[in-house]
């Protein structure tokens, strides 16, 4: 291959490279004009919780670009940040709107250190009374890194609770991993460590089967049970 060749090559490609350049330098600047603002924000969701202004100081000045150039993931962080807000998606509609779908989280508790605690565990700082919306709260106390499972063992022992005409007040689970329930008519449950999994379960199980014979042996319901024993547990009254 002669030198001629390589040179006429070489520029060939240059201005193929030129030319890119030159388009995408073109295409960005004209993404960034202002004719492709986003002037709408349009929120969509079942709200309870979170209000437009709310949302509105989450994001004020954490956008930024066009219809074309906005982060998308950014802009959705952005709106996460808002402490009922527990999933956010963005998406663009043509030709100046950007659409924001809000999940929110719903409140099942009070956690000791004052934090509500969420249908999926997570702790977060709000208003209480914000959170009474969402119905009566459980009074949760322990270490915050197990609200998950407080909230998953919260959901196990419901049912079973139901049984016995009973809601749950207040879940406990100590340093040592040994759960307590109380019941909204004042009744405490010892129900001891989860060792194997879902002994717990279990021990809760065997005492709403036999919570009849507890009744007539007692002549009035129990205001302890303890069933933190191998082969069954002990019921007394005040």
């Amino acid at each position: 291959m002669n030198l001629e060749r390589i040179l006429h090559r070489l520029g060939t490609a240059l201005f193929a490279a030129a030319l890119l350049f030159a388009l995408g330098g073109a295409a960005l600047w004209t993404a960034q004009r202002p004719r492709f603002d986003l002037r709408r924000i349009e929120v969509t969701g079942d709200l309870h919780h979170t209000s437009r202004a709310a949302l509105r100081a989450a994001i004020a000045g954490r956008l930024s670009g066009t219809f074309f150039t906005l982060h998308l993931a950014s802009a959705r962080a952005a709106f996460e940040t808002v402490p009922w807000v527990a999933a956010a998606s963005v998406r663009r509609v043509w030709p100046d709107r950007l659409v924001v779908s809000i999940k929110e989280r719903r409140a099942v508790g009070l956690w000791s250190d004052g934090r509500v605690v969420s249908d999926a565990g997570v702790l977060f700082d709000v208003n209480p009374a914000e959170a009474e919306l969402d119905g009566p709260l459980i009074e949760f106390t322990g270490p915050a890194a197990l609200a998950p499972e407080a909230v998953r063992k919260l959901g196990q022992f419901r049912p079973l609770l139901e049984t016995l005409h009973a809601q749950p007040a207040a879940l406990e689970v100590s340093d040592r991993l040994s759960w307590t329930v109380r019941t909204t008519a004042g009744m405490t449950l010892d129900l001891g460590r989860d060792e194997p999994a879902g002994s717990v379960q279990a021990r809760l199980a065997a005492i709403v089967a036999s919570y009849p014979t507890v009744l007539a042996q007692l002549s009035g319901p129990p205001s302890r049970i303890d069933a933190r024993y191998n082969n069954g547990f002990a019921a007394t009254r005040p």
